[in-house]
C-alpha cells in the first residue's frame, strides 16, 4: 500500500515534468535575466574604475602638476640673454634648453640611420 501511494506520487511528479515548456518564452526570460546581470556588472566595473581614477587623481594629481610646471620652467629657460629686441623674438624658438634636447635627439636619430644604412649597404 505504501509502495502504491509512493508510485502514484512519483508518477505525478514525472507527469508534471513531462509538460512542454514554451521555448521562446523561456529563452527570452533567461536572456533578459542574463542581460540584466551583464548590465549590472558593467555598471559596477565602470563605477569602481571611476572611483579608483578619482582617488589616484586626488593622491597624485597635484604633485604631478607641480612636477610638470617645474620641468616646463626648466626647459624654457633661455640659453643666452638677448634682451627684449627683435633679435630675441626671432631666436626665441631655438634659444632654450628644450631646443638643445630636440636638436640632440635629431642628431642621434640621423647618426643611427647613417650607421644602419652603412651596415646594410655592404
Amino acid at each position: 500500500m505504501i509502495a502504491d501511494s509512493q508510485d502514484q506520487l512519483l508518477q505525478s511528479v514525472f507527469a508534471e515534468a513531462r509538460q512542454d515548456l514554451k521555448d521562446e518564452a523561456l529563452t527570452s526570460k533567461i536572456m533578459a535575466k542574463t542581460r540584466h546581470v551583464l548590465y549590472l556588472l558593467a555598471a559596477s566595473v565602470l563605477t569602481i574604475a571611476t572611483v579608483i581614477l578619482i582617488v589616484i587623481w586626488l593622491i597624485f594629481g597635484m604633485p604631478l602638476l607641480e612636477f610638470a610646471v617645474l620641468i616646463s620652467q626648466f626647459l624654457t629657460m633661455s640659453l643666452i640673454d638677448l634682451g627684449e629686441g627683435w633679435l630675441a623674438l626671432v631666436l626665441m624658438p631655438v634659444n632654450n634648453i628644450a631646443s638643445l634636447f630636440v636638436i640632440g635627439a635629431k642628431a642621434v636619430h640621423l647618426a643611427w640611420k647613417k650607421i644602419l644604412s652603412a651596415s646594410f649597404s655592404n
